[in-house]
């Protein structure tokens, strides 16, 4: 396998329209699956079969936000919940990621979430003191 750890400024792999379809929990790791893969981000642009790891998450400032009905631009109701939580509480869903943001120890990606058969806009918060990491199947 190869390992990949991200770079904060040119990440070389994107899970930009992937499906998110589960979250491994060890220890203050966490492994996120998607339904296929992750795109590398410089030609040819190919598609992958991998996994991101996240290592040493901070689960007290790692966050699941769930911001009702998607479309509209208005007033909104939703709910916070901790990332933990989320994973304990819905272990079967998809989350389409439609952008990523980076930062120092901290990766967001917000999209849209099916959650027992409901559909909301949702942004995804996790905060870790160790690397993520690209996970490469050769």
């Amino acid at each position: 396998m190869k390992r990949e750890i991200r770079d904060n400024i040119n990440v070389a792999y994107t899970l930009h329209d992937m499906n998110v379809i589960s979250f491994e929990i060890n220890n203050n790791d966490l492994i996120m699956r998607t339904q296929s893969g992750i795109v590398e981000t410089i030609p040819p642009y190919r598609q992958l079969d991998g996994y991101v790891e996240f290592h040493a998450i901070n689960w007290d400032f790692s966050y699941v936000y769930m911001l009702g009905v998607s479309g509209n631009v208005s007033t909104f109701t939703g709910k916070k919940m901790f990332l933990k939580d989320f994973i304990e509480r819905y272990p079967v869903f998809g989350f389409c990621v439609m952008d990523e943001t980076y930062g120092y120890n901290m990766t967001k990606y917000c999209g849209y979430l099916m959650v027992q058969r409901k559909h909301c806009e949702c942004v995804i918060e996790i905060y870790h003191e160790g690397d993520m990491v690209f996970v490469l199947k050769e």
